[in-house]
């Protein structure tokens, strides 16, 4: 019988591709932070596996090989004949970064998250002289903690497969990965006298657990299944092999004192200070860095993590995560003991931490060795930060590009910022060391991530109008077609014009605008998340004229996923953008008991919801079944399925309990527009809103109060089973909606 306290892995090998990695992490130059990402020369089959995935008609033309390093920076080269190309370079981040190059520039194909665009020609043609190119910084960064709650909580292997595959090609180097990390803090707690359940109960489940290793949270979901703990460490011991053999570095959580509140009962000599709350959830408790204790918890930890998942040269550590408090204890010397318990398991290793909000402390960063931390700088999204060398005290930084919350799929960025801004910061900001991919939703938006991900490649700003033509003839494989080109240059001019503001808003005004479609009902709503941005930074008719230019274009571009998946989102997005324009109408509608008028408009809203519901059912990036779909291959077992249900569709609606919900205000802090949510939930609300303001006007007393809390519950609770399989045309239907948008049925009303 297996002991009950165990998690066990399949017999496997982490092949050469590990060895190579670790050779490059023991090359990591602590003074500078630098890695060198050096790796065996006859070592690169799985950058070569990548290519046959995902360009399996023309893997056979292209040949990869690696070559020696030259300096610190990673290189590449591409060159050949017509139906043979070669690409060398100095990593496989570097020959797969060189490679995509190519296809963007010569090719004109396009790798992104959300559909790859192919070669449109059966022989790759050569380019016209060698191209050459470098990385400008020697890290490239992936993964906000929350993304893994947000996006990722319950994929499967093929699914993060698939991932990997287009962040290598995108260049990126360095990944977190969080998964796993409760099968570690299971470990540590029963080994410190801990029973099963307690642990188990303590855990939050997949789509919360990424809040509790900050600190924010405890004891959500559960009691987490076990086999579900012990699947979900087998899935990041994988997830982390093939990063190994990729020279990926994964980014592991390290530990900084999280314990569960009854600690200091177990062990009353230790220094437990209280944390409070966080958006009304109680907070786990903090231990004393500088208690004895902490060493001991700190070395079962990272004893039990590097059994499972082996070492990492950088850790995530994020004490105080958007609150806490230390107490009576000094912040350089909280430091210090974290630092020294990372430095004593992991020698060398470096320690990430975010600059968000009030992080970090200054305070703490006097008290640590600040070489060899990992800033991941988010206060750049926001207002321009000129010296972060002296703000960080001389610890190197990545550049955040923070530009999705919740994993709303709002269309938008800045396209200055990541295009113009950044390629050229190494030239003033001595300790960038990289950039950091940091969205909390990492399926969508793929044009500010194609140029993100590039920015970490070029040494001085681009051209965004002539970058942004080049990426429509790209992202459809259609150099040249007039009516694309015109709608990205709308786009660009629209939903990805806006920049860094100075407006101090703790980095929810470089996301975009979600929709009012999404948000609980009332008539003076200004976001669906209660601290997203609350104005449309753009003139919403720029982005109708997109839509008109986008459906105009050829055959041939209509014919791609790529296509496809745009002509949805941008569609998507004029109809959501409407609901701005049409709820101040409703709200004076009220206001003057015009009941004919308030019921026309309130009868053109729904109207509104229903075609962008039956819009995005035409799309599996835009199903709610989709998201839903992968909670079913984790067990067969009903009540655990049952569960794992629950945490995947409470995420999205009202988050957590009544009081983190509705007055910690953290519900459709997720909102999608998702076919299914909106049908079944966002407009679900929204009629019985409009019921108890039209019986209002009928009866002369005030509108009913709704429990909008219970209204989500019932929807998380249902049962009901939601397709991810795409139904209907989406250019016939997004057609119909443009046309629809052209006549106003409410003309005439107040």
């Amino acid at each position: 019988m297996k002991n009950r306290n165990s998690v066990s892995f399949p017999r496997h090998s982490r092949r050469a591709g590990c060895r190579k990695w670790l050779n490059g992490a023991s090359a990591l130059l602590l003074a500078g932070g630098i890695a060198t990402g050096s790796a065996r020369a006859d070592d690169i089959q799985a950058a070569r596996d990548v290519v046959a995935r995902l360009l399996p008609a023309h893997a056979g033309q292209i040949t990869l090989d690696l070559t020696p390093a030259s300096g610190k920076a990673e290189r590449y080269r591409v060159s050949g004949r017509k139906g043979h190309i070669h690409v060398t370079g100095s990593s496989d981040s570097a020959i797969l970064f060189g490679l995509n190059w190519y296809l963007k520039y010569v090719v004109h194909a396009g790798i992104s998250p959300n559909e790859v665009t192919p070669p449109t020609m059966a022989k790759l043609p050569a380019p016209d002289h060698p191209i050459e190119g470098s990385a400008t910084f020697p890290f490239r960064y992936a993964l906000n903690e929350n993304t893994d709650g947000y996006t990722s909580p319950y994929w499967n292997w093929e699914r993060w497969q698939h991932e990997i595959d287009i962040y290598a090609m995108n260049g990126l180097n360095t990944l977190l990965i969080e998964r796993g990390t409760d099968a570690v803090l299971y470990r540590t707690f029963m080994r410190l006298g801990y029973r099963d359940e307690q642990i188990r109960a303590w855990l939050s489940m997949p789509a919360h657990i990424n809040w509790q290793l900050m600190a924010n949270m405890c004891c959500y979901g559960g009691p987490v299944p076990r086999d579900l703990i012990e699947k979900r460490a087998q899935s990041a011991r994988q997830i982390i092999d093939r990063l190994h053999e990729l020279g990926i570095q994964p980014v592991l959580p390290g530990f900084y004192g999280m314990v569960p509140d009854d600690f200091g009962k177990r062990f009353p000599d230790a220094h437990v200070v209280d944390q409070g709350e966080w958006n009304r959830f109680r907070r786990p408790g903090w231990l004393d860095p500088r208690d004895p204790m902490f060493a001991r918890v700190a070395a079962i930890y990272y004893d039990e993590q590097k059994k499972l998942f082996g070492d990492a040269p950088v850790y995530d550590i994020q004490p105080f995560q958007e609150g806490g408090s230390p107490g009576d204890v000094p912040l350089a010397a909280a430091g210090q003991g974290i630092q020294k318990a990372l430095d004593t398991a992991h020698p060398g290793a470096m320690w990430m931490l975010m600059a968000w909000y009030e992080e970090p402390d200054a305070r703490m960063l006097a008290g640590v060795d600040r070489k060899r931390l990992f800033i991941v700088d988010l206060e750049q999204n926001t207002r321009v930060r000129e010296d972060r060398n002296r703000d960080f005290q001389g610890a190197p930084f990545l550049y955040g590009g923070l530009w999705d919350f919740g994993g709303r799929t709002s269309l938008g960025g800045s396209s200055y910022d990541y295009g113009v801004r950044l390629p050229g910061l190494w030239q003033t900001q001595k300790n960038m060391i990289g950039t950091a991919v940091f969205p909390e939703g990492m399926d969508n938006n793929p044009y500010i991530f194609d140029l993100f991900t590039e920015a970490a490649w070029r040494r001085a700003g681009v051209d965004t109008t002539r970058w942004t033509q080049d990426y429509a003839d790209r992202r459809y494989g259609q150099p040249g077609d007039v009516h694309a080109r015109r709608a990205w240059d709308l786009l660009l001019r629209s939903a990805f014009s806006y920049r860094a503001t100075g407006i101090q808003d703790y980095g929810e005004i470089s996301a975009a605008p979600d929709s009012l479609f999404n948000a609980q009902p009332s008539l003076d709503t200004h976001s669906a998340a209660w601290n997203g941005m609350k104005v449309l930074p753009y003139d919403p008719r720029m982005l109708q004229s997109a839509l008109d230019e986008l459906l105009q274009a050829s055959d041939a571009a209509r014919a791609t996923a790529a296509y496809r998946y745009d002509l949805v989102d941008v569609t998507r997005q004029v109809v959501a953008n409407q609901a701005r324009a049409l709820l101040p109408r409703i709200s004076d509608a009220f206001a003057a008991k015009d009941r004919a008028g308030l019921h026309a408009l309130t009868t053109r809203w729904l109207e509104l919801m229903d075609r962008q519901d039956a819009l995005l059912s035409t799309n599996a990036f835009f199903r709610v079944g989709t998201w839903l779909s992968w909670t079913r291959s984790w067990s067969s077992d009903p009540a655990e399925r049952s569960l794992m249900d629950y945490d995947a569709r409470v995420i999205l609606t009202n988050w957590g309990g009544r009081t983190a919900s509705q007055v910690g205000h953290l519900r459709d802090y997720a909102n999608k527009d998702w076919a299914g949510l909106t049908k079944d939930y966002y407009r679900t609300r929204w009629q019985l809103f409009f019921s108890s303001l039209e019986t209002s006007l009928a009866t002369g007393r005030p509108p009913r109060e709704i429990d909008w809390y219970k209204v989500g519950e019932d929807w998380c609770r249902n049962g009901r089973v939601y397709s991810e399989t795409p139904e209907g045309d989406s250019y016939a239907i997004a057609q119909e909606i443009h046309t629809f948008l052209a006549t106003d049925g409410t003309a005439g009303t107040h």
